[in-house]
């Protein structure tokens, strides 16, 4: 269904080689850290901003964090998703896994080199070093990058594809923070239809920014039949969230998200397919920072 959408994702490991402390939630520190890394690599015009930049559509840091004035608006290519969570206080040796998922043409043997790089970049407030100990590929199991060598045999993206999985409920746990909108105010309370219709209007630009195929959608139809479907459960805890923001005149920008869990019941089979797309692709604003993650429990 979605196979003109081609993605690798990498599972990438790092060890700390030092005693500290670093933020519950990791998104934004890692984002950052793969950001300047990929910026001081390819930036030729480091002091002009992005979106005034006269290269920037060639630019691979302005493509993968940026966006800038492509054909769907602000919609990244790169999705990250921290594996290591709720730790703060971090050991020598204690091991940091993350996901990065790149989609289209992704410039992959640039970010194996970007992973590399973070080895020199001190993470977090308070510096703390940490070592690459593998990448492998997330889809395949097989290895991208150990001691040094790498499997380029390994690294070719694969087209995005989901199944339709029977069910008449279904439980989306978040376990990241989510940004959900609706006029750009916070949704506290997501009812089936608009996950669904977040996670097909992302498809919908990503096919417009990134591919050659666009997706369409009978809204009218699919938001009804996603109307039927009731919420009949959830824990939803609204917080805010505040991360370092180098376009912000303090460098901190906050905003008001939501964790937790929503169970619905309905007729959930035909829209399995998004539920899939979208635990790979993320829902909400911010999934560079890993944000709009989430894990689905059928039955």
């Amino acid at each position: 269904m979605f196979a003109h959408i081609h993605k690798i994702t990498f599972r990438v490991s790092f060890s700390a080689q030092a005693k500290g402390r670093l933020p519950a939630y990791l998104g934004s520190t890692l984002r950052g850290l793969i950001g300047h890394s990929l910026r001081k690599m390819v930036c030729a015009t480091p002091q002009v901003k992005c979106h005034v930049c006269p290269v920037a559509s060639n630019c691979d840091y302005a493509n993968y964090f940026m966006s800038p004035k492509n054909a769907a608006g602000s919609v990244n290519r790169m999705i990250l998703t921290p594996i290591t969570g709720n730790q703060t206080e971090w050991h020598k040796g204690d091991i940091c896994c993350f996901n990065v998922t790149l989609l289209s043409d992704a410039p992959v043997p640039l970010f194996i080199q970007v992973f590399e790089n973070m080895n020199h970049l001190g993470w977090g407030a308070a510096r703390l070093p940490f070592k690459l100990q593998k990448i492998t590929n997330q889809d395949t199991g097989r290895l991208v990058w150990f001691n040094d060598q790498i499997w380029y045999e390994n690294i070719l993206p694969q087209p995005l594809t989901v199944s339709t999985q029977q069910a008449s409920s279904v439980l989306l746990t978040f376990t990241a923070p989510l940004r959900l909108e609706q006029s750009k105010v916070l949704i506290e309370k997501p009812a089936f239809y608009q996950i669904i219709k977040a996670i097909a209007r992302r498809l919908e630009l990503l096919s417009k920014a990134y591919t050659t195929s666009d997706v369409t959608w009978d809204y009218a139809s699919m938001l009804a039949a996603a109307k039927a479907v009731k919420l009949v459960d959830c824990e939803w805890q609204p917080t805010s969230f505040t991360r370092y923001s180098m376009n912000q005149k303090n460098q901190a920008l906050t905003m008001e998200v939501l964790t937790g869990w929503g169970q619905y019941e309905g007729d959930i089979t035909p829209f399995t397919p998004l539920l899939e797309a979208g635990s790979l692709l993320h829902i909400g604003r911010n999934a560079t920072h890993g944000f709009g993650s989430y894990h689905i429990n059928y039955a």
